[in-house]
C-alpha cells in the first residue's frame, strides 16, 4: 500500500491556525514538490497569503471562512448529508476506523476534514482507504469548492490542491458506479446528497464501512 503521509501534512493546514501554520505550509510545499510539482503554484499562493497575516488575523480569517456565517463547513458528513440520519451513521463508522488507526480526533467530530485526512494517511486497510478516498472524501472536497464560486478566499487554493491530490491517488477503479452526477457540483445544491433516496450510503454504510 502506497504512502499517503501527505494527507497528514495537508490536514494540518485545515486546522484552526496557530503559530505553526506558515512552517507547516512550507513543509507541505516541500513534500508535494517531489510528486506533484503542478500544485506548487496554488500552494505558494496560499503561503504568500498567510505570510502577510499574524496568527490572530489568520484565526479570524479561518473563523469567517468555516465558522461565523461560514462559506462552507469542514465536516464532511454535514456537507454530504446535512442533518439526515445518514450523517450519524457515517460518524459512528468513521469513529470505529479512527480507533483502529489510532487517530486522535481531539475536540472535533470523526467527519471533520483534518481528521478524515489523517485517517487516510494512517489506515492500513487498502480497501477501506480506497472507499474513503474516492467515494467520500473526493466528492465532498469537490463540493466544498463549489461554495467558493465568485469568492476571493485563499482557502479555495488549498481545497484545489487537496482535490488534485485526491484525484491523483484515488482514481476509483472498480467504483465508477459510485461517482456523482455532474449536476451535483453546479453550485446550486445546499448539500451533496440532500435526498432521502441517497444511494451511496445504502451501498457502503455497512457496519464495517460507512
Amino acid at each position: 500500500m502506497k504512502s499517503l503521509v501527505h494527507y497528514k501534512q495537508i490536514a494540518e493546514l485545515f486546522r484552526y491556525p496557530d503559530e505553526n501554520l506558515v512552517s507547516n505550509t512550507k513543509a507541505c510545499l516541500l513534500s508535494i514538490q517531489n510528486f506533484a510539482p503542478e500544485l506548487e503554484q496554488k500552494l505558494n499562493h496560499f503561503l504568500a497569503s498567510i505570510e502577510k497575516l499574524n496568527t490572530k488575523t489568520q484565526q479570524e480569517y479561518f473563523m469567517k471562512t468555516f465558522d461565523v456565517k461560514a462559506i462552507c463547513y469542514l465536516d464532511i458528513g454535514y456537507v454530504m448529508f446535512g442533518e439526515d440520519y445518514k450523517r450519524a451513521q457515517l460518524l459512528v463508522n468513521l469513529q470505529k476506523e479512527h480507533v483502529i488507526a489510532d487517530v486522535d480526533c481531539g475536540n472535533e467530530l470523526a467527519d471533520h476534514l483534518p481528521n478524515v485526512l489523517c485517517l487516510l494517511s494512517k489506515t492500513k486497510n487498502p480497501e477501506f482507504v480506497e472507499e474513503l478516498g474516492f467515494i467520500i472524501t473526493q466528492p465532498a472536497v469537490r463540493f466544498m469548492i463549489t461554495k467558493f464560486q465568485n469568492i476571493e478566499n485563499y482557502y479555495k487554493d488549498l481545497f484545489e490542491v487537496l482535490l488534485t491530490m485526491l484525484q491523483n491517488d484515488f482514481t476509483g477503479d472498480g467504483m465508477k458506479e459510485y461517482a456523482f452526477a455532474e449536476e451535483k457540483f453546479n453550485g446550486k445544491n445546499e448539500f451533496l446528497m440532500p435526498s432521502p433516496k441517497m444511494t451511496i450510503c445504502d451501498s457502503n454504510c455497512k457496519q464495517k464501512r460507512f
